[in-house]
């Protein structure tokens, strides 16, 4: 069974260029009939959702995306309105894990009844999450931590400092083995990996489109209606509860030291 997991949990890693193939045959047909992103992104808004992971006109849409964002978002103000429209909740509805790869995984079949995967992106604050749910009220699980935007690459650099259950930050968790190992690429914990990253290739009101930076695969979301952040990080926000464990903590540790 492929592993719904992969694109998932370790999507990119490096800031190198992975163009999709497309076989010579199809881009003649785009040609001939003049496509464009607009046409592609009405596609993949109209024909995502359905999840059909075998549809074949899905399927070369995102293809035709990702061959072509660099020119459609090729001013900074173009950029600037890309980065502004993905803030928010998005739910994962289908990914493929390499450029050669030619047809769609769903992630996590046995549990779409009850569960999905979902991505938080927060340019105001530079904070990235995401996390498996059961609605954009409850959040299982999720690991947040900084982000940063590069506007030109249109590449987003993550870490993952924070684990959260229910809610609930749990501190203290190593998280450095998981993250050694992502792309199944493990590193010595004393060398130097390279930063996570994904590339925003589209965007729409509806969906998001991105490129995993080092292995080429690529994610398809739907926008969710709501703000998973209380849920997945809970209600206070996530850099005053940080602040104030931090102070807790620090109060604590005087506390002791005066009563010895």
């Amino acid at each position: 069974m492929k592993s719904t997991a992969l694109l998932w949990l370790y999507l990119g890693a490096s800031q190198y260029f992975c163009q999709a193939y497309v076989p010579p045959e199809i881009r003649q047909k785009w040609k001939e009939t003049s496509y464009t992103m607009s046409d592609a992104l009405k596609t993949i808004e109209t024909l995502a959702p359905q999840r059909n992971d075998a549809d074949v006109e899905l399927y070369y849409a995102a293809r035709f995306i990702d061959r072509n964002s660099h020119l459609f978002y090729a001013n900074q103000e173009e950029r600037d309105s890309l980065w502004e429209m993905a803030n928010g909740s998005w739910e994962l509805l289908m990914g493929y894990e390499q450029p050669k790869v030619d047809d769609f995984f769903l992630p996590y079949p046995p549990f779409a009844d009850y569960a999905m995967a979902f991505v938080i992106v927060d340019t105001d604050d530079n904070y990235f999450g995401k996390g498996i749910a059961s609605s954009p009220e409850f959040s299982y699980v999720a690991l947040g931590g900084p982000s940063k935007v590069n506007e030109r690459t249109r590449q987003l650099y993550m870490d993952y400092n924070d684990f959260y259950i229910n809610g609930q930050q749990v501190y203290g968790w190593d998280l450095s083995y998981f993250m050694r190992g992502y792309a199944r690429n493990w590193y010595a914990i004393e060398r130097n990996r390279p930063p996570l990253a994904f590339t925003l290739i589209g965007v729409t009101e509806k969906i998001m489109i991105v490129r995993g930076s080092k292995t080429g695969g690529m994610a398809i979301f739907r926008r969710i209606d709501g703000d998973m952040r209380e849920a997945a990080y809970g209600s206070a926000p996530w850099k005053e509860r940080i602040a104030g464990f931090w102070t807790k903590k620090l109060d604590r540790k005087k506390s002791n030291s005066d009563e010895a």
